[in-house]
């Protein structure tokens, strides 16, 4: 039987496959399924020529195993894309009439879940008249959906599948344009119920249909132009559709409830239980349409209209002016004062702009809106609350290693390879078992297509530190072996790929992701070493505090230990320690280097932790003197390291300052202003005693652990932001996945730092401030709230920046002014001045009136209220003319007037 199949397989005889398969009992058929799947694992095999690829099987031993498996298999095993055994329609039919499998009825109605499928609507009818698919109305839907002819072929197709089509449409986009045309036909001949689908349009606001689905709904309601009486015997409908999560439907109920306000039948009192909400709502669009639905009520009502005014309250939720000012003008014309209004607004008075506050004096206390000050924390990088929890056993560090694996990055990364060097040596037959599962978990991470950087060194590690227990523990790790081997089969067959980096072997010889890795590369085979010769003198780079941070106390007893053991440290190892030692509070480690060292140690850390100082004694080992001179004095050239030969690296990657300019591309209509940052090349010089630093800056790849790098030169993370912001935050319109996570894990991981910003952080900040990720321009704002703080936010150089980017409209300023209404404005007295310090250097940097300037203009009026101070004096002479464009006059006026 099974050399059957080999035979026709092999000769390609798929005439041959249906009588064959025909003749089979049903348990034959089953006992052929494991012939069948390895046939196909065979066949399905990419083949590499030099210009292209194909699977290893021809078209037609396809065709075999597609048949063989569907006449064999279960639904479970079939499991196969709906696209190949259905091409060839008249043999499907043929192979169903003799042997339709009991599972295809519910295989076909889960189609709806494919990305497509060889069968149509039609061939579901035909399918359903012979009984072997009874189709859910889901189905039918979606197909139909696909499908804008042939309606009137089958009675039931508008009679009822058309009725599925609108509550089960296609997930796709919604459908082609035939579609519209073709229904609105159908309604003119009264073959489609008009009221009925114009309800069934209503219904799609609340149905989770994607916003493309429910767009088109709304599209098809607003252009069969219902009547004033159709729209009120659909109030039903109509009011539902306002509790929409989409602001489409939510727009288009409300233009036609606004039609239909002064009808009698109109319910004023449940249209005033959905006010609040709609008033909520983040959609400015949504909340003006709701006012101008509430006005047109008022307009038109004398009574009924109490809970309507209440409602009207929660306006003031919204820090929009135009919105507010609207507001308050309907409650000014067409709200008695009274004690009930009084009690509703007092829930937003808070909120109220001191723009709009004095126009309801008589609804709410006039008293000035007193916000506290806030009470400056000491910023300390190094405290008790942040000391990291280091595995303290073996145990321990077999717990920690998965957790270390499925947050890539150095964080865990560090605590792993510390974990290796004091535990690596101490198993014992019992605790050794719990290895496997941290191998395996290794071995199937690192067999993965891609895969980050620093896992391919994590996992590499571990897997070689297996085999090193392998030899040692044959018995209790006896499965190892047989991972291992499958793993490596697994890599076997990708390293036919030009593009793949064999991620298995020596260590030393594992690509882990080009130069920038190669000092973390060289550094995980240091710990390798030490694990062999059992050394456990420690790293010098591993952290202490959290995020990234070395006391600069721990760095001095760990040199202390090299030196009573005389032990010469990694030359990258000590680098990484230095530019990650905190430098915040160094008098108790200046000390005790003092006391505890001696010699080059103790030389090379009176001149780290003694700022600006000049560096003494003899330089034996000038990367690492280099090193502490550009971590604690970046941009400083200290005469004494003139003869180290690093004389020919870019001046900017040693100070991590940057020359930048946002610039008018005008023969560039794709990309018409652009951030222009000045990164030189840099090619790694074979010396000696290469610097950390360079491995990085000669890095000319993108990868995506850049925003990891941030933790290994925390005190100098210029040359990170440089490389982010060229690659990634050029063009304000940037929307690819790629750049967006790299520039979003910067910005998280500067928030974890809360260290001052330097010129090139102000650049970074200032420029995810206009930012089109809305969750990137949060992190922004959080930034500068805790900044402000602390008092270390520096808000002329982070104003400058916002304004040069926004003079020459780098990104829409929209995303800024949104940003500070919701996040940043009325959040304390201290904020409320930065946030004035932060606008007039931003307007400083403006010539002429740019787009939505008055809603910078606004905000800069309204917290100018609340700070009770007056324009910047600079800026006046701007106002004065600036008040000559005509939408701008009136809020210039006012602020000259201040």
């Amino acid at each position: 039987m099974k050399e059957r199949l080999y035979e026709i397989l092999n000769e390609e005889k798929a005439h041959e496959i249906i009588p064959f398969l025909k003749q089979l009992s049903p348990e034959e058929r089953k006992a052929l399924i494991p012939t069948i799947k390895k046939l196909d694992r065979e066949i399905s095999k990419i083949v590499m020529t030099k210009n292209s690829y194909h699977t290893a099987g021809s078209a037609d031993q396809h065709s075999i195993i597609d048949i063989a498996s569907f006449v064999c298999m279960d639904q479970k095993h079939y499991g196969k894309n709906y696209w190949s055994f259905f091409r060839d329609k008249e043999q499907t039919g043929k192979i169903l009439e003799w042997g339709c499998p009991p599972w295809f009825s519910d295989f076909i109605n889960d189609s709806i879940e494919a990305e497509f499928t060889a069968f149509n609507y039609q061939d579901i009818l035909g399918w359903a008249e012979k009984g072997y698919v009874q189709p859910r109305p889901e189905l039918l839907g979606y197909h139909l959906s696909l499908q804008p002819y042939d309606l009137e072929k089958n009675p039931d197709t508008l009679e009822t599948h058309f009725w599925y089509l609108c509550e089960f449409p296609s997930k796709s986009l919604p459908f082609t344009r035939e579609w519209f045309p073709t229904v609105q036909k159908l309604i003119t001949e009264n073959k489609i119920e008009r009221k009925r689908f114009l309800k069934e349009c209503l219904l799609a606001a609340n149905r989770n249909f994607n916003k493309n689905v429910t767009g088109w709904f709304m599209d098809a309601f607003n252009a069969l132009k219902p009547s004033d009486e159709e729209l009120i015997m659909l109030q039903d409908e109509l009011m539902a559709g306002l509790a929409s999560v989409q602001s489409k439907a939510v727009n288009t109920v409300l233009a036609h409830l606004k039609k239909v306000v002064t009808d009698p039948a109109f319910r004023t009192g449940e249209f005033s239980h959905f006010l609040p909400n709609l008033l909520s709502s983040e959609v400015k669009t949504v909340v003006a349409a709701s006012l101008t639905v509430t006005e047109r009520i008022f307009q038109k009502r004398k009574t009924d209209t109490l809970n309507l005014g209440l409602a009207l309250s929660a306006a003031f939720v919204s820090k929009d002016e135009s919105i507010q000012t609207k507001a308050a003008k309907i409650i000014l014309k067409y709200i008695p004062v009274s004690e009930e209004i009084k009690e509703a607004l007092s829930h937003y008075a808070d909120n109220i702009l001191a723009n709009v506050r004095p126009g309801l004096v008589q609804y709410i206390e006039s008293r000035q809106l007193e916000l506290d000050g806030v009470e400056p924390e000491k910023l300390e990088l190094i405290s008790e609350e942040s000391r990291v929890q280091k595995p303290e056993s073996f145990e321990d560090l077999m717990f920690f290693l998965p957790q270390a694996i499925e947050n890539p990055g150095t964080y865990y990364y560090d605590l792993a390879l510390d974990g290796f060097i004091r535990f690596g040596n101490e198993t014992d037959e019992e605790s050794v078992k719990l290895f496997e599962p941290v191998f395996q978990k290794a071995c199937k991470t690192i067999a993965k297509w891609e895969v980050h950087h620093f896992n391919v060194l994590l996992c590499n590690l571990i897997i070689n530190y297996g085999l090193l227990l392998l030899e040692k523990f044959p018995v209790q790790l006896k499965n190892l072996e047989k991972i291992y081997k499958r793993t490596s089969e697994d890599e076997a067959t990708r390293e036919v790929y030009s593009s793949y980096y064999k991620k298995l072997g020596p260590l030393k010889d594992t690509y882990a992701g080009g130069l920038a890795m190669e000092p973390f590369k060289r550094i995980a085979v240091h710990v390798f070493d030490k694990i062999i010769s059992g050394d456990a003198t420690p790293l010098l780079s591993t952290i202490t505090h959290e995020p990234c941070w070395i006391s600069p106390e721990a760095f001095v007893e760990r040199l202390e230990i090299y030196q009573n053991t005389n032990t010469e440290p990694e030359d990258l190892d000590i680098q990484l320690a230095l530019q990650r030692c905190s430098l915040e509070k160094t008098s108790d480690a200046l000390a005790l280097a003092g006391k505890k060292l001696k010699g080059e140690y103790k030389d090379l850390l009176l001149f780290f932790f003694s700022k600006n100082k000049a560096p003494k004694g003899k330089f034996e080992h000038p990367s690492w003197w280099m090193t502490a001179g550009i971590t604690c004095s970046p941009g400083k050239v200290f005469d004494e390291f003139k003869d180290f030969g690093y004389d020919g690296i870019p001046e900017e990657f040693l100070s991590g300052v940057y020359t930048w300019k946002t610039i008018d591309s005008k023969k560039n209509s794709y990309y018409p202003v652009e951030l222009n940052i000045s990164v030189p090349k840099y090619h790694l010089k074979k010396r000696e005693h290469s610097l950390f630093l360079e491995y990085f800056v000669a890095e000319q790849k993108h990868f995506p652990e850049v925003a990891s790098f941030i933790w290994s030169f925390p005190n100098t993370p210029g040359n990170i932001f440089a490389k982010i912001i060229k690659y990634c935050l050029y063009y304000s319109g940037l929307a690819e996945v790629y750049e967006r996570n790299l520039v979003l894990s910067t910005a998280q991981a500067l928030h974890q730092m809360k260290k001052p910003l330097d010129a090139m952080g102000s650049l970074f900040l200032g420029t995810i401030f206009l930012d089109g990720d809305k969750v990137i321009r949060g992190t922004a704002a959080e930034i500068w709230l805790e900044h402000v703080s602390h008092k270390v936010m520096d808000n002329a150089a982070l104003g400058q920046v916002i304004g040069l980017h926004e003079k020459l409209e780098w990104a829409p300023i929209k995303r800024f002014t949104d940003i500070v209404q919701h996040q940043m404005l009325n959040v304390s007295k201290d904020h409320n001045q930065a946030l004035e310090d932060l606008l007039t250097h931003i307007l400083l940097q403006m010539e002429t009136p740019v787009t939505n300037l008055k809603k910078i203009l606004d905000i800069y009026h309204e917290v100018l209220a609340l700070n009770q101070s007056e324009a910047d004096k600079n800026l006046k002479e701007k106002l004065n003319t600036w008040k000559e464009n005509s939408s701008l006059k009136k809020i210039c006026n006012l602020l000259l007037k201040k």
